[in-house]
């Protein structure tokens, strides 16, 4: 129903519009694949997967709509549909919107909204593809003026694994959420605030009701600190029993010239809300690298506390050095200790040459990967800003304790730039891991080495209009954005997207 009234509403709003006042924009993407998993017999399997994002605004109205399409001979699979729509009002003041939106409580110890762009999900059991992110659909009010920031909401969050054509349509928002949260600024370097949710999952009587206490001062000498805490009602505050369900998370921020730190603590116990719509900060440090990004450590809401410390230091002539120390330790059935050492160097030789190394050494007993060593070194060569070359080697060590192996992990890539438009390059990887060299179908080690080589080739056709072609085979594994994590897939083949703004 609500869907049908943003429909019409944009409809009126289509045809009753002068164009001096009405703006009406959006983006498309077009993803087509010609291959398939490893280990699968149909190597030859054509899908395509199309998303469409349409925004109109006229005056402090806006209305978007984005529409998914996804094509393969499995008819099962097959879906066109509406996913996200949104009517939206906004002034000075007041901001209210219906329907699909985007609205995180706190740092997200209550609730967290995210999307990551130009990201496609596609889950191996269901093999649909999809855009990933995790909204809410419903109503939210805000209102805000120079000393008071509130909003209120009424919505079902997204439960993201399941795809948009599962049915039934209902089991993919099966919470109910109510919440209100305001914010105090009491001067301009101090605020306080809090907020109070109530939640119910589809076939439960009762809500559950949660409040959070937060607040953010900028203190003399640049120093920030931010603290939230998030509890049942229930309970005894800051008792912090075992028994209990919270959330604390606090953080300190210190910068001078160009000398910066950060420092930052969690301790969570049985906190997971709902379907999991809740994301407190995870405090694990997110790499680009992605011989780091697929070994990142996975929050536990249902028991875990810990601290990351982080700093940095800017050199005049463009040199850098980061350091990052992160620790975390869980108590879900037996203790599991985590710790990380990071060091990142950046070393500008001249305006057309640059060095980036990094090490890194990590334990983390939940995933079973112990004295985990990984190095990098990066080189970018530029040729009088026309064109550039960039060599990135990568290698990685651990010890697994599911296979008493000792597992290494290796990956290079090279890329040719011709500034701004052009970019090729070809990324190997490797493992001897006995869990991604055996046949799955079969459990037996086909190799000793698993290689992937691929080529990708980005094309910026103009302003609106960018070409992505990949093909060759591609690792896949965990990826992880703004401390979002989810699953990549294996490929083969070749992959096409092509993406325009109009």
């Amino acid at each position: 129903m609500t869907g049908r009234l943003l429909l019409i509403s944009f409809g009126v709003l289509l045809s009753g519009s002068a164009p001096s006042f009405a703006q009406l924009y959006g983006t498309n993407m077009f993803e087509f694949q010609y291959g398939n998993l490893p280990y699968e017999e149909n190597t030859d399997l054509t899908t395509s997967y199309d998303q469409l994002n349409l925004f109109y605004d006229q005056g402090k109205i806006s209305v978007y709509g984005r529409f998914e399409h996804f094509l393969t001979p499995f008819n099962d699979r097959n879906y066109f549909s509406l996913t996200q729509k949104r009517l939206q009002y906004e002034d000075d003041h007041f901001k209210l919107r219906v329907g699909n939106f985007y609205q995180t409580i706190g740092r997200g110890l209550l609730l967290r909204s995210y999307e990551i762009p130009g990201s496609v999900f596609e889950d191996s059991f269901y093999r649909t593809r999809y855009a990933f992110n995790r909204d809410q659909e419903g109503v939210s009010i805000g209102y805000k003026n120079d000393w008071i920031e509130a909003t209120a909401l009424r919505a079902r969050p997204l439960f993201n694994p399941l795809p948009p054509n599962f049915k039934p349509d209902s089991a993919r928002r099966p919470d109910l959420v109510e919440a209100v949260e305001s914010s105090f600024y009491l001067t301009e370097d101090l605020s306080i605030g809090g907020a109070f949710m109530r939640s119910r999952s589809d076939g439960q009587d009762e809500y559950r009701e949660l409040a959070s206490l937060m607040y953010n001062y900028n203190l003399p000498f640049d120093l920030q600190i931010y603290g939230e805490y998030a509890f049942d009602t229930d309970i005894t505050l800051f008792l912090f029993d075992e028994e209990d369900s919270y959330a604390l998370y606090s953080g300190l921020n210190y910068f001078y010239e160009s000398f910066g730190l950060s420092f930052e603590y969690k301790n969570y116990n049985q906190f997971r809300l709902g379907s999991g719509y809740n994301d407190p900060p995870s405090l694990i440090k997110e790499h680009t690298y992605p011989v780091l990004n697929r070994s990142t450590h996975v929050l536990s809401t249902a028991n875990e506390s810990g601290f990351q410390f982080e700093a940095f230091f800017n050199f005049e002539d463009g040199h850098s050095i980061t350091a990052n120390v992160t620790t975390a330790t869980n108590e879900v059935f037996r203790t599991n200790e985590y710790r990380e050492y990071f060091l990142e160097g950046y070393y500008q030789a001249s305006d057309f040459l640059s060095f980036k190394s990094f090490f890194d050494y990590a334990t983390d007993e939940r995933k079973g990967e112990e004295n985990r060593i990984s190095v990098g070194l990066i080189t970018d060569k530029s040729f009088n800003y026309e064109w550039s070359l960039a060599l990135d080697l990568q290698f990685q060590t651990y010890y697994k304790t599911a296979f008493s192996q000792n597992v290494e992990n290796y990956y290079a890539s090279i890329a040719y730039s011709l500034v701004p438009d052009f970019t090729l390059s070809l990324v190997f990887e490797a493992t001897d891991d006995l869990l991604l060299t055996d046949d799955p179908r079969t459990f037996e080690v086909e190799e000793e080495l698993r290689t992937w080589l691929g080529g990708n080739v980005r094309y910026k056709i103009n302003q609106t209009h960018t070409l992505d072609v990949f093909a060759g085979k591609r690792r896949g594994g965990p990826a992880c954005t703004s401390g979002i994590c989810y699953e990549i897939l294996d490929f083969e083949g070749v992959e096409i997207r092509f993406t325009t703004r109009f």
